[in-house]
């Protein structure tokens, strides 16, 4: 049957009329319209990841410097985790500073092993932060006494840093569970300050062309499919 045809039904003259959007047609529009919204997921995306990964070395903050920390033992730590497992193995580098609220405090930042960590920490008082809000740290407390050494003289740290006010270390991801610590870099006791924590993946921005790469050609087989039944169902009712 043609889209415009005309019958003659007991010496009537009837035209009949389709519009040309077949199942077919209509079905590739949907299609089309579903992987423009993933084209523009991954250009959106990829943009993103490109821009980042171009900026500061590729270094990412995670957001960690809101939250106010508070100790009036020796050392504050984190819970261990393993650093080359996170954001599936992609993080390259950690960039870790703490700033002390009195700017004339002697600081102290380190990550070492967890065990180590451990044998450094152990018989001193110190606490473990295991989360963070704007409300405070919910941290739990270890009795004990002073540290036996000056935390910069022990010999326990994959990465360090130490001085009077904030303190930046830098460290190569390495397999293993790890730990990170602030303390005054003198062993006394009392610290309050802000912990900034950056992330360098050092692939980002190579992801983020290959995504947008990735969503351009998905976009333009969006464009195809909508564009093509369109025409075809225009012609057709033309």
């Amino acid at each position: 049957m043609t889209d415009s045809s005309v019958r003659d039904y007991e010496g009537a003259n009837v035209r009949t009329t389709t519009t040309g959007w077949t199942a077919g047609r209509v079905t590739a529009v949907v299609v089309g319209a579903l992987l423009s919204l993933v084209a523009l997921t991954l250009i959106g995306g990829g943009a993103a990841a490109a821009y980042y990964g171009s900026q500061d070395d590729g270094y990412i903050d995670l957001g960690t410097s809101e939250f106010a920390h508070r100790t009036d033992t020796y050392a504050m730590t984190t819970e261990s985790w393993r650093a080359d497992e996170q954001l599936g193995g992609l993080y390259d580098d950690l960039r870790i500073t703490f700033k002390p609220d009195n700017a004339s405090d002697p600081v102290f930042v380190g990550i070492a092993d967890a065990g180590r960590m451990n044998q450094y920490l152990g018989g001193v008082q110190h606490v473990t932060i295991h989360d963070s809000s704007a409300k405070g740290d919910t941290q739990s407390k270890h009795e004990g006494g002073t540290p036996k050494t000056p935390p910069a003289q022990a010999d326990v740290w994959v990465a360090k840093a130490g001085g009077q006010g904030a303190q930046t270390l830098n460290w190569t991801v390495k397999p293993g569970e790890v730990a990170a610590v602030a303390m005054k870099a003198d062993g006394s006791r009392g610290l309050a300050g802000h912990v900034t924590v950056e992330a360098r993946v050092g692939a980002l921005a190579g992801i983020g062309y290959g995504l947008l790469a990735a969503g351009l050609i998905v976009l333009a087989g969006s464009l195809f499919l909508i564009v093509k039944p369109v025409r075809r169902a225009r012609a057709r009712t033309a």
